[in-house]
């Protein structure tokens, strides 16, 4: 069971020599009276180092000797745990001496403890010296290991191979016909059932994943569904994680949404009258029931024609099941040995400065990639490892491996996955055997990897090295990802790597190389004590089963747990060597034995309901990183935390008042809070030279002066990306105004990604932020700003000239309420062919109340110049609350072919907007709140793309534009348009809209036949229009997949309801109505009793009814009844009728006086006919039950 594990004996061994001379040193070791005991044991470790060379060389032939081996390596993680208790009291020492004068008493009984502690480490240490010793002599005298006087290399001491900045994406090979096959057949067979698809089927590691990603891209270049999702399902199959996932895919949060119901709703809701592709990656469910319940589920989310499943598998079986739904098989066939090949050269040359392979090393290669069976995963990960040995011997070696010529193929790929594993160096196969804690398909972030690394002594430097661990740590990561054993690399805004997955073999290979280190326990299972008596590192899976106690032979010699909270609560105080606790689920306490975790490291309790922390978290010496990320119910970070003189990341959702003055090793800080006390001043943070990653620094007006903050030394933090500085609101702050003298000081490194000034009084921006364009020199101290963000600088008058930064991509400018002028005013015969933001993407500009003129490009500036461009990357713009708005001039967006989103809202007196002609690219724009514009920009009929279109509030606009060519419309929504008078010219030629809204619009006096031709028409909004006399005859009838529907009020002088004639006709598909009457009619519409499938309906405004009609009884399907604003309403029906709402769950009255008064809870007449439904809502009280809204308001 242990044979695999026995690769890492060398790391640890060498971690506790490097322990063990560091606190061996004599400025420590004589203080405690320990430096023969440590030295003894630091001189039998490197001895025994000496041995591992020869032995982890014959521990697969002599089984004496791979015995030997495991009890070294259960000696080694003693001796480490030895040596970190004595690190502990060390640094507890520290902790109560340092910064303070202790009294005389506290101090002899300091003295007294410590040499306590003395004579019980010294005794420790001596009985591991014995240990050692006998295993030595053992090793040398009866099994004849050798001294080499070296053990293996690690990749410490490597020269690390250039990687690409885009490792993952190897050459795609050999596919292309497959792609363009699949999506051929999707597009036949979609069109004929509301639910079909193919199953790509193939071994492990033949591209499934990848042939499906070109699929998946291929299909969204093509827009053949409206939606793709995408869920990787690996071996769980559990449809309300899958649909959970799904809805997450889409952009919506799950949120608290426990049932399936919910989920549904959701998903039908987002997906309505939406053809959408779900792929179903890694699929392994056999399970015909559970295959067949899932398919239900999809088909209540949609019941629109062409929605397809794409799904891989390896398992036939699993392609044979999923038949029951239309389905196509689709067998990959393995790549041939030259496509191979092309794998393995791409990969070798990106790690090479060569043109070319040497034709030795190619003859060679070829024949390796005639060995990989034609699999592009073994290709790749073969191609990382010759990469890194490009010598002919070394190649060789790697063709003659025995592991080619197994017959099985599943251990076959294995074997040969583990070729390239066998030739890391033992550090990294280390850090990547611990990757198998990770379940299959995680997302893994990579600062949390490389801190759970270093946590578990993977990674460390030696005392002479001034590269960081983390820095190492990184390296280490580098090299994995160059050899294929990471893959699906997502990056931040910023450029650097942010996550990762492993494909499901490499995931196998981790599992089987940590073999007897690492568990995965799942609580439905028995736990074997005897089969786990050497595991290091445990992950606890649970579904909601009992828990069960890990037995304390077990807990004692964890270093890692990943585990619900009440695993951990149920265990801790036996948990005595663990380095990384890492909790999920919902307790909301930790245990007061928390403290007792001498040995921990990494705690991450992100995502948790933790409420509270023990006050023993302040014992944690050791802890390096404390992770609180989105435990949003933990008010405050724990008390005690100035004490924990060891962390190096701290990361929180919220701020908190904590001390650094002795957090002297912090790396990350995710928030700093300004005060007066020692600890908390700004020039504490000078302190932290290595501060990277992000920094949030609030309530700066506590900074005194611009000594102070120039203190806080954050030019030189080099590794700081993301810098926010935040000034709290005027009720809060002190007369005192300092802020520009402040903020000039905080000038930042110019490695800088990431800005964000908030509630800065000054009133001018510091010199560092900016530049004319005019001026000679080009340089920009942010000349790496790719985000800059500034928010309620109420008192500064301009805008930084920002224009020429190189790498800015995202712009918000908001709540500056003395900005009255925004641009860049080019001087005539000025630079040639000057690019103004030439990266910007995302442009919003905010709450700018006395701006009045935004100018880009001034005419006169590109007088004798080549030309200005402005913003050619953009592609979303926003503006909002601009009351005073006039003048917007950029030259117009017609040579801005990637802006997608067009966004104005509340830019009163805005006269004109830049032309969008020819714009193909543009897919939503609004205009809600404007009196200066006559007519919308030019060139909006251009706009080919447009998907969704709003339009409101916009009273002295005089025509809406004509809408032929808006083939691609989904959505439109005209609101508050005085200026309406009928529906806009050629909107019958919008085939695909699906949701139209027209509300307030006075002058609309008329419906014309148009909307019959709407087809495609999901849900309809006509309300508020209270001129609006007559709709078309018949209409209703042609718009046969209705499925929401409001209606008025309309004019006020109508007798009847119009246009309902023919609402019979399509009663199946509808099922939600909103109807809003006036005060001439004095019934509802008798044509509504055909509409016995809605589910939800909702009665506004019928003052002149009195009583609801009997037929009301026949909606059985009724789930959701609201009435309200019915002033002389006095009856329901009768009680049989409302008995026969049997679907009826949620009431809701409001603002009805009358009948409020009769079905008051078991005193109003009217009560016996509604008290058996669950939910009452009355006057917005609940009277029985919970209310629930309906769905009703889509915009």
């Amino acid at each position: 069971m242990a044979e695999f594990a026995l690769n890492f004996v060398s790391p640890i061994i060498k971690f506790a020599v490097s322990k063990a001379i560091s606190f061996a040193a004599p400025q420590i070791s004589t203080a405690w009276g320990l430096e023969k005991e440590l030295g003894e044991l630091a001189q039998t470790l490197t001895m025994i180092q000496g041995l591992l060379q020869d032995a982890e060389e014959r521990q697969e032939s002599d089984p004496a000797i791979r015995s030997w081996l495991q009890n070294l390596a259960d000696a080694a993680y003693d001796a480490v745990d030895v040596v970190d208790e004595y690190e502990y009291e060390v640094l507890k020492h520290k902790v109560q001496t340092q910064g303070r004068k202790m009294k005389q008493v506290r101090t002899f009984f300091g003295v007294f403890n410590r040499a306590a502690s003395r004579l019980s480490m010294a005794d420790k240490i001596r009985k591991i010296n014995k240990t050692l010793d006998k295993i030595y002599n053992k090793g040398v005298l009866y099994l004849s290991i050798r001294f080499s006087g070296q053990c293996h290399s690690t990749a410490g001491a490597r020269q690390y191979p250039k990687t690409d900045p885009h490792p993952d994406r190897f050459k795609f090979v050999g596919r292309d016909n497959d792609v363009l096959e699949i999506v051929n057949k999707l597009d036949n067979i979609r069109s004929q059932h509301i639910l079909s698809g193919i199953s790509i089927v193939g071994f492990g590691g033949i591209g499934k994943t990848t042939l499906a990603k070109s699929i998946w891209s291929m299909v969204k270049e093509q827009k053949l569904y409206d939606l793709v999702a995408w869920v990787c399902v690996s071996e769980e199959f559990d449809e309300k994680i899958i649909l959970g996932d799904m809805l997450e895919y889409l952009g919506s949060s799950v949120g608290r949404m426990n049932n399936i119901g919910a989920l549904i709703q959701e998903l039908g809701q987002k997906l309505e009258n939406r053809k959408f592709l779900l792929v179903l990656d890694d699929v392994w469910n056999e399970d015909r029931g559970k295959w067949d319940s899932f398919n239900s589920r999809l088909l209540q989310i949609s019941k629109t024609s062409g929605n397809s499943i794409l799904v891989t598998t390896r398992s036939d079986k699993v392609a044979s099941i999923m038949e029951a739904l239309p389905m196509q098989k689709h067998d990959m066939v393995k790549l041939s040995d030259h496509e191979c090949w092309l794998i393995i050269e791409d990969i070798v040359l990106r790690s090479s400065t060569e043109t070319s392979i040497p034709l030795d090393l190619e003859g060679i290669g070829q024949e390796i990639a005639k060995k990989c069976g034609g699999l592009p995963l073994v290709a790749s990960v073969i191609g990382g490892t010759l990469s890194r040995e490009m010598k002919t011997d070394k190649w060789q070696e790697i063709l003659d491996d025995k592991a080619w010529i197994l017959q099985d193929e599943n251990k076959k790929i294995l074997s040969i996955l583990k070729i390239s594993f066998d030739r890391l160096p033992s550090s990294l196969k280390k850090c990547f055997s611990y990757c198998s804690i990770f379940p299959k398909d995680a997302v893994i972030f990579i600062d949390d990897l490389i801190q759970l690394w270093v946590a578990q002594g993977f990674v460390h430097k030696s005392n002479e090295s001034l590269v960081e661990t983390e820095d190492i740590g990184n390296e280490y990561f580098k090299e994995l990802l160059s050899n294929s054993f990471f893959q699906d690399i997502e990056w931040d805004l910023y450029g650097n790597i942010e996550s990762c997955k492993m494909h499901d073999l490499v995931h196998d290979l981790a599992l089987l190389v940590s073999k007897g280190k690492t568990l995965v326990w799942d609580t439905s299972c028995n736990f074997d004590v005897q089969d786990c008596s050497t595991i290091r590192h445990l992950r606890v899976k649970s579904r909601g089963e009992d828990l069960r106690t890990i037995p304390r032979s077990v807990a004692q010699r964890l270093h890692s747990l990943f585990s619900h909270a009440d695993v951990f609560c149920s265990m801790a105080s036996d948990l005595k060597s663990l380095r990384s606790l890492k909790l999920v689920g919902g307790r909301k306490k930790l245990p007061a034995s928390l403290g007792k975790l001498k040995h921990l490291r990494y705690l991450d309790i992100s995502k948790t309901d933790v409420r509270t922390v023990p006050k023993s978290f302040s014992k944690l010496y050791n802890l390096q990183t404390s992770n609180s990320l989105y435990c949003y119910t933990l008010e405050k970070l724990p008390n005690g935390m100035a004490n924990l003189i060891s962390l190096r990341h701290i990361y929180s959702s919220r701020p908190s008042d904590i001390s650094i003055m002795q957090l002297t090793s912090l790396r990350t800080l995710s928030h700093f809070v300004v005060g007066t006390k020692k600890g908390c001043r700004i020039e504490d943070l000078g302190r932290l030279s290595q501060l990277g990653g992000k920094l949030e620094i609030w309530k700066l007006e506590h900074v005194k002066s611009k000594l102070e903050a120039s203190k806080a030394n954050l030019k030189e933090k080099e590794k700081l990306h993301q810098l926010k500085l935040y000034w709290s609101s005027d009720y809060e702050r002190a007369v005192n105004n300092n802020d520009e003298e402040v903020l000039e000081s905080l000038q930042p490194h110019s490695n800088l990604k990431s800005l964000t000034i908030d509630g800065y009084k000054g009133k001018m921006f510091p010199s560092w932020m900016g530049n004319d364009v005019n001026s000679s020199g080009s340089s920009f101290l942010l000349d790496n700003m790719v985000e800059l963000r500034l928010s309620d600088c109420n008192e500064c008058t301009c805008i930084p000239s920002l224009g020429l930064l190189p790498f800015l991509k995202v712009l918000y400018i908001g709540r500056m309420e003395n900005v009255r002028r925004m641009g860049h005013k080019l001087q005539p015969g000025g630079a040639e062919s000057i690019k103004l933001f030439p990266a910007l993407k995302t442009l919003t500009v905010d709450g700018m109340q006395r701006l009045e003129e935004w100018v880009e490009v001034v005419e006169d500036a590109a007088v004798g110049s080549q030309g200005v461009i402005v913003f050619p990357c953009l592609e979303g713009v926003g503006i909002s609350d601009c009351p005073l708005l006039k003048t917007w001039s950029m030259g117009g967006f017609s040579s801005h072919h990637k802006l997608s989103v067009l966004w104005i809202e509340q830019c009163w007196k805005l006269m004109a907007i830049p032309s969008l002609d020819g714009l193909s690219t543009l897919k939503r724009f609004g205009l809600v709140g404007n009196n200066g514009l006559t007519s919308l920009p030019i060139g909006l009929g251009s706009c080919i793309s447009l998907q969704f279109l709003q339009i409101g509030s916009c009273q002295n606009l005089n025509s809406i534009p004509i809408m032929n060519g808006f083939t691609s419309l989904e959505c439109l929504c005209l609101s508050r348009s005085d200026g309406l008078t009928c529906l806009p010219i050629g909107l019958d030629s919008c085939i695909s809209l699906q949701k139209l809204k027209i509300e307030f619009c006075p002058n609309l006096i008329s419906i014309s036949d148009d909307i019959k031709k709407l087809r495609s028409l999901s849900i309809l909004v006509i309300e508020d229009c209270e001129n609006l006399r007559s709709l078309p005859e018949e209409w209703l009838d042609s718009l046969t997949r209705l499925k929401k529907l409001r209606l008025g009020p309309f004019c006020s002088e109508l007798e009847e309801f119009p246009g309902l004639t023919s609402i019979h006709q399509f009663h199946p598909s509808l099922e939600l109505l909103v109807l809003s009457g006036w005060d001439k009619l004095k019934s509802l519409p008798h044509q509504l009793r055909h509409l016995t499938a809605l589910k939800q309906l909702r009665l506004n405004y019928f003052n002149g009814l009195e009583a609801l009609p009997e037929w009301l009884g026949d909606f059985s399907s009724l789930h959701w009844l609201g009435i309200g604003s019915c002033s002389n309403l006095t009856h329901l029906p009768s009680i049989e009728a409302m008995r026969g709402l049997c679907n009826l769950k949620y009431l809701e009255i409001w603002c009805c006086p009358k009948l409020k008064k009769r079905c008051a809870k078991k005193r109003g007449p009217e009560w016996s006919k509604i008290s058996h439904i669950p939910n009452i809502e009355i006057g917005s009280k609940d009277v029985q039950g919970e209310s629930q809204s309906s769905d009703d308001f889509w915009f």
